[in-house]
């Protein structure tokens, strides 16, 4: 490249460094020709963290038969010297279809909601501006935040997207990746991870004080926050995908011809049960028109079976969600026989129950283990598993020793849930009898145990399998109260992510699941939560706050006094002869 000034303006001018001869005129045979013989050059060398090339690997040499002479470099016609460098300007262009779906969506809800460029390039310029963008689209929530931080299509950035129910910072830029990039908060839409009202609250608050951009996307009717929809300075609103959409995807990757060609199956397309996945599983470059008008054609089919069949699954599982039980009405219902005060079968008893059965049994499996407490006859028994035979826990005894007296209260109208210590982070090396502990608390409350794990959790094929999964458990959990759910693994379902991380709505969306879970925002009256972790560093703080996890313990190695009793615990009656002298087994020294 050279610079050259034109009207006043310095450009950069191109020219080909290699023999345009070789090019015979075909544009998509001399692309092809241009991938074959100067791929290497197509891709920009790595960068170390000073934003310097790195010449490892080497530059690729120049192929010798293709390289221009300089002595014919005046003869060479400039007509063919400009036709190739379009042929290398198209050989390196490889045309994303996602990022091209979301930009036509964005600008079509710019249109419908009458808001032009300048508007929003002029916003930009301004401290703490807020977007409001709700596109009726699946994906478009990570498309967008994702299409900002990685091109520059966005001025006055590059940008770094920092979540809302992340650990903001007061920083107005940040340095990533070798450059400062200036930090926007990205506000969730979806139920799954969006932070509660007063937490959401103060996140903007902060944010809009230190003048960050703040923007919320949503993909759903009325996803948008109330708090940033009325205070939000630039509404955008779009319809999704349609027809028109697609027709243009189709003539930037295939041209107007092609698209005019194949109009009418165009207009039979589904659009609306497309996704943005389903776009760019469907268009590729390279592949014939046809192939991607019937994949999309396929696509939108399946997703309106798989759509059909998830609402049938969503009735179920609402279902399951009206059995939950206070501890005194499944008392009530157990003691008896099902006769009313007066001896009578009660017939609305009956049929309630029956109707659990059923909506019960409709219920997907969670994986979760349910464990009834063993009856425990002779209390002085030394080798029963109880809490009060343990060796070694110090603080965790305590604990499940004053939540057995406070239990008690509880079960006797003498005592609120709210005002009882019932959520244990349980820590410590592997070995040291987290999951013992757990089964001897069942044993000394005498109530059921509902074993899980993360890894059980995340067993789940998709993300709301997971989630489904999470709340079934606690949903299981709640049929048995008074009971204990046991957690194990619990560091694995990590910590919340910046929004520029890989996944990490997925993640986030795991934590605030479980936050959800625990915090009270689903009634946890009658169910005892006990976790468990090699790891209690690798658990997200906001799971260890009040009203959660709050009571952490740690349990040590064994000390030789703990290994002791260990012994004593496990042998028995049979410790006496394994401590007894050789003389008076008739042994000899």
């Amino acid at each position: 490249m050279r610079t050259a000034t034109v009207d006043g303006h310095v450009v950069g001018r191109f020219s080909p460094a290699f023999d345009p001869s070789h090019l015979t005129g075909d544009l998509k045979q001399d692309r092809q020709w241009i991938r074959d013989h100067l791929a290497g050059f197509l891709i920009d060398a790595p960068q170390d963290g000073h934003g310097r090339p790195v010449l490892v690997p080497a530059v690729p040499a120049w192929p010798a038969h293709v390289a221009r002479r300089a002595a014919n470099e005046a003869g060479t016609d400039p007509v063919a010297r400009s036709y190739a460098v379009r042929v290398v300007a198209e050989a390196g262009y490889k045309p994303s279809v996602k990022p091209m779906a979301t930009l036509l969506l964005l600008a079509a809800a710019m249109e419908q909601s009458g808001v032009t460029l300048r508007d929003l390039v002029a916003l930009l310029r301004q401290p703490a501006p807020v977007f409001s963008i709700q596109i009726l689209a699946d994906g478009f929530e990570r498309a967008l935040p994702q299409l900002i931080e990685n091109t520059g299509i966005v001025p006055y950035g590059p940008y770094n997207g920092a979540a809302v129910d992340f650990a903001f910072n007061d920083d107005l830029w940040r340095w990533v990746d070798s450059e400062t990039r200036r930090v926007f908060l990205q506000v969730p839409a979806g139920e799954t991870n969006r932070p509660s009202r007063a937490a959401l609250r103060g996140q903007l608050l902060r944010a809009l004080a230190d003048g960050t951009p703040v923007l919320a996307v949503s993909e759903t009717h009325n996803g948008v926050p109330d708090q940033v929809d009325l205070t939000c300075d630039i509404r955008l609103t779009g319809a999704g995908i349609d027809r028109l959409l697609i027709a243009d995807l189709l003539e930037a990757i295939y041209g107007s011809e092609a698209v005019m060609r194949h109009d009418s199956s165009i207009a039979r397309i589904d659009a609306e049960a497309l996704t943005l996945d389903d776009l760019a599983i469907a268009i590729r470059p390279g592949r014939p028109i046809l192939s991607s008008l019937d994949a999309l054609t396929g696509l939108a089919a399946l997703n309106r079976d798989d759509k059909k069949d998830g609402n049938d699954g969503d009735k179920a599982a609402s279902s399951r969600r009206l059995i939950t039980q206070s501890p005194s009405e499944r008392r009530g219902e157990n003691s008896g026989d099902g006769c009313g005060s007066d001896g009578r079968t009660s017939t609305s008893s009956t049929s309630a129950s029956n109707d659990r059965d059923k909506r019960k049994s409709k219920a997907k499996p969670t994986g979760s283990e349910v464990i009834q407490p063993e009856p425990i006859k002779d209390t002085s028994a030394l080798t029963a598993l109880r809490v009060e035979t343990l060796t070694g826990y110090g603080a965790a005894k305590d604990w499940a020793l004053g939540l057995k007296t406070d239990l008690a209260d509880y079960l006797g109208g003498e005592l609120a849930w709210s005002q009882m210590s019932t959520k244990l982070l349980l820590s410590g090396p592997p070995g040291t009898g987290k999951t013992t502990f757990a089964r001897a608390l069942c044993n000394s409350l005498q109530v059921p145990l509902v074993a899980t794990s993360v890894s059980t959790w995340l067993q789940g094929e998709y993300l709301h399998d997971v989630l489904g999964r999470m709340a079934d458990t606690l949903a299981e959990a709640r049929r048995q109260a008074p009971c204990i759910l046991f957690i194990d693994e619990i560091d694995g379902i990590g910590k919340r992510a910046s929004a520029s991380r890989s996944y990490s709505d997925y993640w986030n969306a795991c934590v605030n699941k479980l936050l959800e879970l625990l915090d009270g925002a689903v009634k946890t009256d009658g169910v005892i939560v006990v976790g468990a972790t090699n790891r209690p560093a690798e658990i997200d703080e906001a799971i260890r706050r009040s009203g959660r996890l709050e009571t952490h313990i740690e349990i040590p190695r064994p000390d030789i006094p703990t290994l002791a009793g260990i012994l004593a615990h496990h042998l028995g009656n049979d410790l006496d002869v394994v401590t007894a002298s050789d003389d008076l087994l008739g042994g000899q020294r």
